[in-house]
């Protein structure tokens, strides 16, 4: 195998929607034992070679195409601090999601680790557009793997397919009217003759953070007798952990909150199209996420387990019936009118088209009360040679069309939990409250 990824360029499927975005994603690995810190930097640029993504800039043609592109592309940012207190990643963590990525230039990932010489905190940050989760997780198992058995040697893995109507087995149908809608959209779109580049986007990302300076976070974690005896707890009451975990927090949510606002009934869930694509994904880094919503009702007022029971049915229907490549029905549209969606949001260019497209998507206000990514159980080592993989914490996101973002993920035993939320739509206060609730209520619930 070669240690280099031969030049790599495709155009960008349903990931798209995301380029304009301020939309990054982080995960955290804590790790035991001492680490190199050049060893670490030269492990992360090595697989670049395995990982395609990981080096790339965004090149948009003439047509409005986006292009990932790995010719050109600079070094892996790799930073270190010196780690003094045991909640420093957090702040750190936070300080690189808010940093834009130069998206013409790359690459669209970066590292940063908060070392001591017994414990240190390895923080991978990415653009949406090119990792998902479970990418990330993959991405600290390489790394802990290649320091553990250092090699010249990288496994290339396939090229990245990318999502698209080539590659999904059962794209959306469109109807001649909803063809004929998007048609005349597009004609009205392109009359306006509207385009947004990299330098627009880096003050939409300024604007971005300007009005939403009041974000926090809260990270949690279920110990792992804890793990354990909730997914026995599980398999005996014929649930699964994710039901599990949205009862937690509906019920706590209803408890803490009411649920008087119809968006604190809605649940947002992240759906990995990994394993529904005709070409094979296996473990490339990549975004192959997709988001589905549903109402979640009559679970009010009942105790734990008979809520999680109702959550479990509805949610198991809803999941059944969802459609994981939606999505794609937006590459219909213009680009460059995908692109303007938050640029009309945050005043930079409001016309009557994106905003409508806005309110289509529910993109332009809070609809969400609680959205949870839960990766699940990932089965990667804890132990590394002389490393120890003691937890690992994401994804962290935050969404300002919902009041509460969880990430959530198992790793050796071990389940944790991430929540980003806006102090200026939820206290602090509450927000504590809401989950010191959630964290009872599992307790409660193995008990």
């Amino acid at each position: 195998m070669s240690a280099f990824q031969p030049d790599f360029e495709r155009p960008m499927g349903a990931e798209r929607a995301t380029l304009m975005l301020p939309l990054n994603v982080v995960m955290a690995a804590r790790i035991s034992g001492h680490v190199d810190l050049e060893e670490m930097r030269s492990t992360v640029e090595k697989l670049r070679s395995r990982h395609a993504l990981l080096a790339v800039r965004i090149t948009i043609d003439t047509d409005d195409i986006a292009w990932y592109m790995t010719k050109n592309v600079p070094a892996l940012a790799f930073r270190t601090i010196e780690r003094k207190t045991n909640s420093q990643w957090l702040n750190m963590a936070f300080e690189e999601y808010k940093t834009s990525f130069s998206m013409d230039i790359g690459p669209l990932v970066r590292f940063a680790l908060v070392h001591a010489d017994e414990v240190s905190e390895l923080i991978i940050c990415g653009h949406h557009a090119i990792c998902d989760g479970i990418s990330l997780a993959y991405l600290i198992r390489d790394i802990l793997e290649h320091i553990a058995t250092p090699s010249d040697v990288v496994e290339q893995l396939p090229l990245p397919p990318a999502v698209d109507f080539e590659t999904v087995p059962d794209p959306p149908k469109r109807t001649f009217v909803s063809n004929a809608v998007i048609s005349l959209v597009n004609r009205a779109w392109r009359k306006k003759n509207l385009r947004f580049d990299f330098k627009s986007m880096k003050q939409l990302h300024k604007r971005y953070w300007q009005k939403n300076s009041d974000i926090r976070q809260l990270a949690w974690q279920l110990s792992e007798s804890e793990t354990a005896r909730l997914v026995k707890c599980c398999r005996e009451k014929g649930v699964t952990v994710n039901s599990i975990l949205w009862a937690a927090f509906l019920v706590a949510q209803d408890r803490v909150q009411g649920s008087d606002e119809l968006f604190r009934s809605r649940a947002g869930l992240a759906i990995s199209t990994r394993d529904k694509l005709k070409v094979p994904v296996g473990e490339s880094f990549g975004f192959y996420a997709s988001s589905h919503r549903v109402l979640l009702k009559k679970y009010q007022g009942k105790s734990f387990w008979d809520a999680a029971k109702t959550i479990h049915e509805q949610l198991k229907r809803s999941i059944n019936s969802a459609d994981a490549f939606k999505m794609l029905s937006a590459t219909s549209l213009s680009p460059t009118l995908i692109d303007s969606l938050y640029f009309s949001k945050y005043g930079f260019s409001s016309n009557g088209i994106s905003d409508k497209l806005l309110k289509k998507m529910m993109w332009d206000k809070v609809n969400y009360g609680c959205v949870i990514t839960n990766v699940g159980r990932v089965d990667i080592p804890t132990t590394y040679g002389d490393i120890q993989l003691d937890a690992v914490y994401g994804p962290f996101v935050y969404s300002d069309v919902n009041e509460k973002t969880v990430g959530a993920i198992t790793v050796g035993n071990r389940a944790t939990f991430w929540m980003s939320y806006n102090e200026s739509v939820i206290d602090s206060g509450t927000a504590t409250q809401f989950r010191d609730m959630v964290e009872g209520l599992l307790r409660e619930a193995v008990e």
